[in-house]
């Protein structure tokens, strides 16, 4: 995915009071950097860097999926600057080899053709609940969008390696003394919602954790997930700013 993963948030009124910065991640998007070897601490060390040359010396961090994993880690590597944490649908385990194993199938019949076929792509929505759980015009741009950016190996491989090769944090939680707010979809058929209830209740300042009933993987793409964070959001920063 990449920033317009977001746009549900960056056109809604209720997020017109926030400066709202949307990164395309490593390997996503328009993004030209660090070539095909890149991990999630490359993106969190980035990202703050960005934040920097743009003059920002504190502020939120929202992740969904791996932009949690980004999001933990800057909160990790720069605690000072990092306001509160809102983590949606995310994790904190590495890849188990099943995983891996699964993860690498789905590579394979993505990259067997120089266009991913129709029957791949399909696949890829089952995180978002497919096709049906976003509008018809939204779900054309997406697949326009996977096609122009992850189309053969050389689109793909990356970003699957930065995903399955990532390292475990949980012994890491300790150390994030920042307020979080997690949410978690009920319906999350990548991270299990059981998981994240317990490894959230390791963070020190957890605000809030919340399991969206109906709620799929990508929350912020898809309701009701959009209008939970859209209610919750803004009373998280106005209570711990």
């Amino acid at each position: 995915m990449d920033s317009r993963f977001f746009d549900r948030q960056l056109k809604d009124v209720r997020y017109s009071p926030y400066n709202l910065i949307s990164i395309d991640s490593h390997g996503h998007g328009e993004t030209t950097g660090r070539g095909e070897d890149f991990t999630f601490w490359d993106t969190a060390s980035d990202s703050l860097q960005l934040l920097t040359k743009l003059g920002l010396d504190q502020f939120y961090v929202l992740g969904t999926t791996q932009g949690g994993c980004i999001a933990l880690r800057m909160a990790l590597l720069e605690p000072q600057r990092v306001k509160g944490l809102i983590l949606l649908g995310t994790t904190v385990y590495s890849a188990t080899e099943q995983t891996k194993a699964n993860a690498r199938k789905s590579r394979d019949k993505w990259c067997e053709t120089k266009i991913p076929s129709d029957e791949a792509i399909v696949a890829r929505t089952a995180s978002f609940g497919g096709p049906t759980r976003v509008d018809e015009k939204v779900y054309e741009k997406l697949k326009e969008m996977w096609i122009k950016r992850y189309a053969g190996p050389e689109g793909y491989d990356p970003v699957l390696n930065c995903l399955l090769n990532r390292d475990a944090i949980d012994d890491k939680l300790g150390q994030i003394n920042v307020p979080a707010l997690v949410l978690h979809g009920a319906d999350d058929r990548v991270f299990p919602a059981q998981d994240a209830k317990e490894w959230s209740s390791k963070l020190p300042k957890l605000w809030k954790f919340e399991i969206i009933e109906r709620g799929v993987h990508h929350l912020s793409l898809t309701e009701p997930g959009d209008e939970v964070a859209a209610q919750l959001i803004p009373q998280f920063i106005t209570e711990t700013l």
